[in-house]
């Protein structure tokens, strides 16, 4: 039986101010160890952007390194034959002066030659 001097009870029921965690803590994200760690996640996440930048660059400068091996290689070509047409053309002066000095020959007038016709 009741009495008026008992203390009423009251049923279990959830009040508004139990200790619930933050979603911060229970996430994790309180602990500093969990901020380490997301760190190391974003330097590893950097470090790997980092790295297929690097491999672009290389793969581009490598490309123009071939590009560059490749006109090196024409140019020696165009070299090479620039110095024969040259050593050709020094003969040929050489041959005429010669000619002039040694043999003392020189070039006839239109006057001097004669065309001789075989028939």
């Amino acid at each position: 039986m009741k009495t008026g001097t008992e203390p009423r009870r009251h049923h279990a029921r959830p009040s508004q101010n139990y200790d619930r965690p933050s979603p911060w803590s229970w996430a994790g994200l309180g602990l500093a160890s969990t901020w380490a760690l997301l760190a190391i996640l974003a330097a590893t996440f950097m470090t790997g952007l980092a790295m297929v930048d690097v491999t672009q660059q290389h793969r581009r400068i490598s490309r123009q390194l071939q590009e560059m091996r490749q006109q090196i290689y024409l140019q020696e070509e165009e070299r090479g034959r620039l110095l024969l047409e040259i050593s050709t053309f020094a003969l040929a002066d050489r041959i005429e002066r010669v000619a002039r000095e040694e043999l003392r020959m020189h070039v006839p007038e239109p006057e001097d030659i004669v065309v001789v016709h075989h028939d």
